[in-house]
């Protein structure tokens, strides 16, 4: 058997561009046969070792930040090498440990979106095609800072959910271990000091004491059945098939489903807006913006509409049909469409969406609070009734 292994390649194309890429051939020899044979003239085919990479994923906001410091030194003026070296001392921690590899290749001469790519780091594909962008001409420094922008406000927003459902949170926690204590250690002892005085318990205490006993049996199976059903789950929506059915149902849901959307559509249109602000292609930004909107019911109909809008359909058209984004920012698309103006309109429907999704949580959560208040204090003071009227039961004999 002929064993063919991997080759990293930089060469030219016909046009004086450079193009650098992998491809598996038998040796070095057969590698720049077939560069040629596609038109290329090699310039440096190096034979690459198979090794385990670790990807380590970013926060928004470590990404944001590292790309921000990125933008800030190739502004200065900095050529992207300098930049690189420069950079570990400035970055979070999950940056530095990435940073040689992503500035080995870069010296090699791969380009900035190719090493970010290759990297450790686990970087979103807009991401990387804004910087992709930003090389073939729009401007390197400008693309990267609009990528570090969009980062931000993906962080900013995940800040502001986490934020919002913080009380709630604690609220829950503290709710279910006082209502444990009470059912799994209060009541139990009660009910022993009342059938040590042969006192009859009253129909309220009785159930609650039930309901304390079933409880106390059965959290250990329900809890075991409840982490199979979640594993089983999150592998089935790990598969591409099962991520985008459970999206598809969420999307459904009457409160949570107009949230979501609201969220993708806002990550979509910010991801495009750079996108074209940056220089890249209709077709090539909406596949990178279906990437960006971390919905893959979003993701599919978005490609359904690039579909769509390649075969010859508007955007706007493509999107209503395929009911990928929201009708407000669909309506804003259209007119950006009419007006030549179509990265601001996206930008615009981008705050307009982020802002309702925003609204909209801040109303779920302040219906949450006095829910769980309510559902929390609709159990205590059942047991707290029940107990008093064991009290109260109680005579001399």
């Amino acid at each position: 058997m002929i064993a063919v292994h991997r080759f990293a390649y930089r060469a030219v194309r016909a046009d004086g561009a450079t193009e650098t890429g992998e491809l598996q051939a038998e040796s070095a020899e057969a590698a720049a046969t077939a560069l040629a044979g596609r038109g290329l003239w090699p310039i440096s085919v190096r034979a690459q070792h198979a090794r385990a990479t670790l990807r380590r994923g970013l926060t928004a906001a470590d990404l944001a930040l590292g790309l921000r410091v990125m933008a800030t030194l190739l502004e200065s003026g900095l050529p992207i090498g300098k930049a690189l070296a420069a950079m570990p001392d400035l970055v979070p921690p999950a940056w530095v440990s990435a940073l040689p590899e992503v500035e080995r290749a870069v010296r090699e001469g791969a380009s900035l979106a190719t090493a970010v790519e290759r990297s450790p780091l686990e970087v979103p594909a807009v991401v990387t095609g804004m910087i992709r962008a930003g090389e073939a001409g729009s401007g390197l420094s400008s693309a990267v800072r609009r990528a570090a922008v969009l980062m931000e406000e993906a962080a900013a927003i995940r800040s502001a959910i986490r934020g919002a459902l913080a009380y709630p949170a604690v609220l829950a926690v503290a709710g279910t271990a006082s209502v444990a204590v009470l059912v799994g250690v209060v009541i139990p002892r009660f009910a022993s000091i009342l059938g040590d005085l042969g006192q009859t318990l009253p129909p309220s205490t009785r159930f609650v004491l039930y309901a304390s006993a079933v409880v106390r049996a059965g959290w250990l199976p329900s809890l075991l059945g409840v982490l199979i059903v979640l594993s089983v789950w999150r592998a089935w929506v790990q598969t591409p098939r099962g991520a985008q059915r459970w999206h598809s149902f969420m999307l459904a849901l009457p409160f949570v489903g107009s949230i979501r959307r609201s969220a993708a559509t806002a990550r979509v249109c910010a991801a495009l807006a750079a996108l074209l602000e940056s220089g890249v292609p209709l077709a090539v930004a909406l596949t990178h913006g279906a990437k960006a909107s971390g919905d893959a019911a979003v993701s599919s109909r978005m490609l359904d509409a690039r579909n769509a809008v390649i075969g010859g359909s508007r955007l706007s058209t493509a999107l209503a049909a395929k009911s990928a984004l929201t009708d407000v920012a669909a309506r804003l698309i259209r007119a950006g469409e009419e007006t030549g103006s179509l990265a601001s309109m996206f930008s615009h429907a981008a705050r307009l969406e982020s802002e309702r999704a925003s609204e909209r949580l801040r109303a779920g959560v302040k219906l949450l609070e006095p829910s769980l208040i309510l559902i929390f204090g609709a159990v205590v003071a059942l047991v707290a009734a029940a107990l008093l009227q064991a009290i109260y039961s109680v005579r001399p004999t």
